[in-house]
């Protein structure tokens, strides 16, 4: 099997996402690029073939402390180097001054040779500053960078504008003071603190948090705890990462609805007769419903779409002007300036304190207690992405070959020996990917739950080659309409009608591929709309 990078899918893509910033958002991003200092010094840019580490030789006074860290990590070979992958390096360049802001507070470590003695976490720490892909400020996202870290881990880009000036701040805590160094093998961005590796889980970080003791106490006392982990272990026995997204609201907010503690919250939402550990108990599916499968930073929320959570229903998140939680369902607040006023008829989120870094994901702060609502259903296309080996491979180019299905956890099939995922340059498929698989051979996916109701089944897939095959679609075990020959399509890829079908229960479902005549099956998506 093909080895991949351990990421997550938080590609930024302005055409399809930029709508969902609130106007101010807008205004404050327009002044980031003039706000943080853009002046490079003469001698940052424009040298004949410097290299990163090139350039901190060249500036080892003003740089003194990372340098020195340089040498004793031996990274400066890397950093005099070419990517092998082809995509440049980023270097997050910590100031003297962000080092000696580090000690001052460090428990563990008073100065760069304390901290050179510990060979091992020294070595982590100038790793985690590297990203492994150039990366130019224009092509920030406001969630996480499109690659890791040579560590294997992601760094946010959000912004400051608390004091006179605003600035980007990588991890929500280092100020990009200097940006976009382009050397030859890529960008240095210098900062003003060092960065700290992420070791928390979402759950830790309420729990470390006095502000958030009301959804941590209920987290805890549900034992939803507990499925918060940054590892969990599949069926088949194997542990993977425990991707999700958090949505939390500090006590100030419960206590502007009258809940002063965790006692006043299970008398408001818990129900009689019932242990707060019970699925069904009200008090139970508040706290879950504060869950979201997966792992979705602000940049990731794309138009109106249901995201399902560890509850009975999806929360429902639009994105206009602002990004807007299960918009509709109450009047929350008003907003009065002068003889306007302003109906808050959805869940608000803390956009700037937002997007907070942990091992899980995401962690989003809330501005309105979110309550249990079940959303209007909506179309649902599903691209893979549930497949973590597939989502990890989703944003670099590629192909990457899958043949050991006991390390898969949505897709299993029968006959061929492996499946292929593609990533390429543009093409007619959406998200310009897909997978494939050949010969003769019965596939099956497991799809994510969908809101009950009737909807229209389609799929599309490659169907202008004469090598393709000729297949027969089933949905929870029952054959949906008539076969598909994918070797007349009048375009590279056409969508196909399979049928209506129609939910019963919130919950997960099966489509079953299988070929009656033998040959390639190119499949893009599967989407349902509602009937």
């Amino acid at each position: 099997m093909k080895d991949i990078k351990n990421k997550t899918a938080n590609i930024w893509i302005p055409n399809v996402r930029e709508a969902f910033y609130m106007i101010t958002i807008s205004v404050i991003m327009a002044l980031i690029i003039s706000a943080c200092d853009t002046t490079v010094p003469g001698s940052f840019i424009g040298e004949d073939a410097i290299t990163i580490s090139g350039f901190l030789e060249e500036n080892q006074d003003t740089y003194s402390q990372f340098w020195k860290f340089l040498l004793a990590t031996d990274l400066k070979n890397t950093l005099n180097a070419y990517n092998p992958n082809g995509s440049g390096y980023t270097l997050f360049l910590p100031t003297n001054q962000a080092f000696d802001n580090y000690f001052e507070r460090n428990e563990d470590y008073s100065s760069i040779d304390e901290l050179l003695a510990d060979s091992d976490f020294a070595n982590l720490l100038i790793r985690y500053h590297l990203v492994n892909i150039g990366v130019n400020s224009n092509d920030f996202p406001y969630g996480a960078l499109p690659d890791t870290t040579v560590t294997g881990d992601f760094l946010t880009v959000g912004f400051d504008d608390s004091g006179d000036s605003t600035f980007y701040k990588i991890n929500n805590q280092a100020p990009v003071t200097i940006k976009n160094i382009e050397l030859i093998n890529g960008y240095i961005h210098e900062i003003g603190e060092v960065l700290e590796p992420v070791t928390k889980s979402s759950f830790d970080w309420i729990e470390d948090n006095p502000d958030y003791s009301i959804i941590t106490e209920a987290l805890r006392i549900t034992g939803l705890y507990d499925t918060l982990r940054i590892y969990r272990t599949t069926s088949s026995g194997k542990i993977v990462d425990n991707p999700y997204t958090l949505l939390a609201e500090a006590d100030s907010i419960f206590i502007r609805r009258g809940i002063l503690n965790f006692n006043d919250l299970v008398e408001r939402y818990g129900s009689s007769g019932l242990p707060l550990t019970d699925y069904e108990n009200d008090l139970y599916q508040f706290t879950a419903y504060h869950i979201m499968e997966g792992s979705y930073f602000l940049d990731e929320f794309d138009e109106t779409s249901n995201y399902n959570t560890y509850a009975n229903f999806p929360v429902q998140v639009a994105t206009d002007l602002e990004i807007m939680i299960n918009p509709g369902k109450d009047t929350l607040d008003l907003i009065i300036e002068g003889q306007d006023t302003t109906v808050i008829n959805y869940v608000r989120l803390d956009m700037i304190n937002s997007n907070i870094l942990t091992k899980n994901g995401p962690l989003h702060l809330l501005k309105d207690i979110l309550e249990v609502k079940s959303p209007s259903r909506v179309e649902r296309m599903f691209q893979f992405f549930e497949e973590p080996q597939i989502n990890d491979a989703r944003g670099t180019i590629g192909e990457y070959v899958f043949s050991n299905q006991e390390d898969m956890e949505v897709l299993s099939w029968f006959g061929p020996d492996y499946i292929t995922y593609v990533k390429s340059s543009p093409m007619d498929a959406n998200n310009n990917d897909y997978i494939e698989l050949e010969g003769n051979f019965t596939m099956d996916y497991q799809i994510p739950k969908i809101l009950p109701g009737k909807y229209l089944m389609e799929f599309k897939a490659q169907s202008k080659d004469n090598e393709n095959a000729n297949i027969q679609v089933s949905f929870d075990g029952k054959r949906l309409g008539s076969s598909f020959d994918l070797t007349s399509g009048g375009n590279p890829y056409d969508v196909f009608n399979v049928g209506i079908v129609e939910f019963q229960n919130y919950e997960t479902h099966i489509i079953t591929v299988n070929s009656l005549l033998p040959g390639k099956f190119t499949w893009d998506f599967v989407r349902f709309t509602p009937e």
